[in-house]
């Protein structure tokens, strides 16, 4: 799939993955149907296939490349971006809930780039601190910044993620809302659009809506600008409170769609977002969180394609999204069905199949 924005990044209109797609209701038992592959042996294939897909980009990165890593019912992505010197600009957003979500993927990502130039954590809830904390004690791999929302969360994988950023003299800052240019990356800007104030020292929900959000804009040469807008998990009274605030400049033309697609959403957020593709990450199979609801999806499907790590096979699944210098978009690979919650006819929220 191309799209082929110009200075503002807009695309032609498609039909969206539900236009084009069909639905097939699942049982309404919410027992995980058995795996076709085992999770070790998943694992290695997941492996097998991020060394591939590193060794075909590691002589040519695309000038952007932005990694949604499949963690499971949590978040984690890699942003890099082409820069000045032979190595990219690398940003880890989030570290999933556990230490395997990043130590399978991360190393071969990151294929001659040794150093993460900046890790953002959104807020410090366990499904996107948890593997953080490997990453600045064990990895091995040098971070030289990190933004956070300044949220204090006493849980044992934020506590060793601090611990590590303090035992390693990394500078650890809450950012202000403002726009960030960096040396050796002409064609990046970061634009911090919530830093977590309005909440600070808060817990549950309002901590999900203190998420730091932040857009990148990459601009690598005259007249192509492309934007990629980062949610954390805002809900309602965030997406209300940053529509009011920046109206249409939070148009993107990609978004994380927030919450891993929660019900839980102002209903006007993904209209002002107005995004070509829009990217989930959750398993689809968690009973208890429903996530991502259909309801939320069709929101964003009314400009976006839909991309989730959802995948119906329960397979570990890592999507790409590659920029050219053209501003060009590609997504590797093709989304395959997968999971979302609906309300079936007689009123019961249960796991349905969207096949695209």
């Amino acid at each position: 799939m191309d799209l082929s924005p110009g200075a503002s990044g807009s695309a032609a209109p498609r039909r969206s993955t539900f236009e084009q797609g069909r639905i097939r209701w699942a049982l309404r038992d919410t027992t995980v149907p058995s795996l076709s592959i085992s999770m070790s042996r998943g694992r290695i294939i997941r492996s097998i296939f991020t060394v591939l897909i590193g060794l075909l980009c590691s002589s040519s990165l695309a000038q952007m490349r932005i990694t949604f890593i499949d963690a499971g019912q949590a978040d984690a992505a890699l942003i890099q971006i082409a820069q000045d010197s032979d190595e990219p600009f690398t940003i880890v957003v989030d570290g999933g809930d556990g230490d395997d979500d990043l130590r399978t993927t991360l190393p071969t990502l990151l294929m001659g780039d040794p150093t993460i130039e900046l890790v953002v954590l959104s807020h410090p809830h366990r499904d996107h601190v948890g593997g953080l904390d490997w990453l600045v004690t064990a990895s091995g791999i040098p971070v030289q910044r990190v933004w956070w929302n300044g949220d204090v969360h006493d849980i044992g994988d934020f506590e060793l993620f601090m611990f590590g950023i303090l035992g390693n003299d990394i500078v650890i800052t809450r950012p202000e809302e403002d726009f960030y240019h960096f040396i050796g990356a002409p064609g990046l800007t970061i634009r911090v659009l919530n830093n977590g104030l309005e909440f600070a020292g808060t817990d549950g929900d309002s901590l999900n809506n203190d998420s730091l959000v932040f857009q990148i804009i990459y601009e690598p040469r005259t007249g192509v600008r492309v934007t990629a807008l980062f949610t954390g998990d805002i809900e309602e009274l965030q997406g209300e409170m940053l529509v009011n605030q920046y109206g249409d400049e939070l148009k993107s033309n990609i978004v994380k769609v927030p919450h891993h697609g929660s019900a839980d959403l102002f209903d006007e957020f993904p209209a002002r977002v107005a995004a070509d593709l829009a990217f989930v990450s959750s398993t689809g199979t968690h009973a208890g969180f429903k996530h991502p609801r259909l309801t939320t999806l069709e929101l964003y499907a009314a400009t976006a394609e839909i991309f989730c790590t959802c995948d119906a096979a329960e397979t570990l699944l890592d999507i790409t999204v590659t920029v050219d210098d053209m501003g060009n978009i590609s997504v590797s690979p093709d989304q395959p069905p997968y999971f979302v919650w609906a309300r079936s006819p007689d009123g019961i929220i249960q796991r349905v199949v969207i096949t695209p």
